[in-house]
């Protein structure tokens, strides 16, 4: 009897937790894939808002409704790139056993300290010597004796050597190689590294109302933002046509957190703490605000204009930095976004060991076809679930019980 009570017990879970385990209050689509391999599937501010806050919850399903793998890739607001940029070599004469000679090109005259050549690579040490020279008539030493050592790179044929100098801004500049001792070295290359700033990218979070209050009272301008679901604003930008000259302080309102505060001789008390961020709006800086990340239905920008008259706003935009779902696809297939879903925790794919292996450029999908899933509508289900669950507990305990008391019985028995 006891084994059948578990097997009971076994069977009520198997029924009701993993329904309830996998429900999903949302689903879409995926533009179909034009080629095969892997893609870029852009999360829209409907998938994010609706499901946790890191996106642990998200599913991608194929046609047979197997579970896809998929890694998750964020843009970053600001993303610094370091580039080799080559000069120009106008020559390079070799002379076996005697001097070899490389003429850099440097026709903006930029001010620069250090030359990067890329080399064939070589078991060799090579003594060298750097001139400059704007008309290559007159030449001026910039460095006597140097020397490149081994050259050598395990995983390319190639490597690149630094070589500085004082900082100089000749048009073109002479670098000498004593080759009295080996072959010439093979130059492929010689340039400079760039390094640059690139914006991250962001999509849109459409705005289902915006109203504004300009207060003769306190003289603030008040915008209230209200997008009609869950989203993550994570910047706002206004576009401003008058005045042409404006310098105004305000701030950004995102709602409101619950704090603890413990006060002397009594119990921690909860109040109400307003989450803002501080906004400074000036005709000299493009008017965007970068936002800390959180869930929000709305948002309200208060602009304290003194006494100048109102600011002239042409339109507000919201963004979010964009989210990716990195998952190779079959062309002419549909394949199905599922999330909403507070229980999950995030899926665990072999995709994470080879990242590498994934090219850096990949197509774009988009997400289609949003659609609320008719087994979630119910909030009570959730409840009656719960509910068959603590029975079946409940059944499982008399049961262990019962026979409890029977054994001990069978054991007084016997004794």
């Amino acid at each position: 009897m006891k084994s059948k009570l578990l097997l009971l017990f076994a069977g009520l879970l198997r029924c009701y937790l993993p329904a309830y385990a996998q429900d999903f209050a949302w689903q879409a689509q995926l533009a179909p894939a034009s080629q095969q391999g892997y893609h870029r599937i852009l999360l829209s501010p409907q998938v994010t808002g609706y499901s946790q806050p890191n996106l642990e919850d998200v599913r991608l399903f194929n046609p047979n409704g197997q579970q896809v793998p998929y890694l998750l890739r964020t843009e970053v607001p600001v993303q610094y790139r370091t580039l080799f940029k080559p000069y120009q070599i106008l020559s390079y004469t070799r002379r076996p056993g005697g001097v070899s000679e490389v003429l850099v090109h440097n026709p903006e005259k930029r001010s620069i300290n250090n030359i990067s050549l890329r080399i064939g690579n070589a078991e060799v040490q090579k003594q060298v010597s750097l001139s400059g020279s704007d008309d290559q008539q007159v030449w001026y030493v910039l460095k006597d004796r140097d020397l490149l050592y081994a050259i050598r790179n395990t995983k390319s044929t190639s490597e690149v050597k630094l070589l500085d100098f004082p900082l100089s801004n000749y048009r073109y500049f002479k670098l000498q190689l004593n080759d009295s001792t080996s072959t010439p070295l093979n130059i492929l290359q010689a340039g400079y590294y760039d390094t640059f700033s690139e914006a991250g990218k962001y999509t849109r979070i459409p705005i289902q109302a915006l109203t504004r209050r300009d207060s003769a009272e306190n003289h603030t301008t008040y915008l209230r933002i209200s997008f009609g679901q869950p989203v993550y604003p994570e910047q706002v930008a206004l576009y401003i046509s008058a005045p042409q000259l404006y310098h105004r302080p305000g701030k950004l309102v995102l709602g409101e957190q619950k704090v603890y505060e413990r006060r002397r001789r009594k119990r921690r008390q909860a109040r109400m703490k307003e989450i803002s961020v501080p906004l400074l709006l000036s005709s000299n800086a493009p008017a965007a605000l970068d936002l800390p990340r959180q869930k929000v239905e709305q948002l309200t920008i208060q602009i304290e204009n003194a006494d100048n008259p109102p600011l002239s706003i042409d339109s507000v935009q919201v963004l979010q930095l964009n989210r990716y779902l990195i998952a190779a696809l079959e062309p002419n297939q549909t394949y199905t976004l599922r999330f909403g879903n507070e229980k999950l925790n995030a899926p665990e794919y072999d995709l994470q060991y080879f990242q590498d292996s994934i090219p850096k450029e990949m197509p774009i999908v988009q997400v289609q076809n949003f659609k609320i899933l008719s087994a979630v509508k119910s909030k009570k289900q959730p409840k009656s679930s719960k509910i068959l669950i603590w029975a079946a507990i409940a059944v499982l305990a008399v049961g262990l019980g019962y026979m409890t008391v029977r054994l001990l019985r069978d054991m007084e028995k016997k004794g």
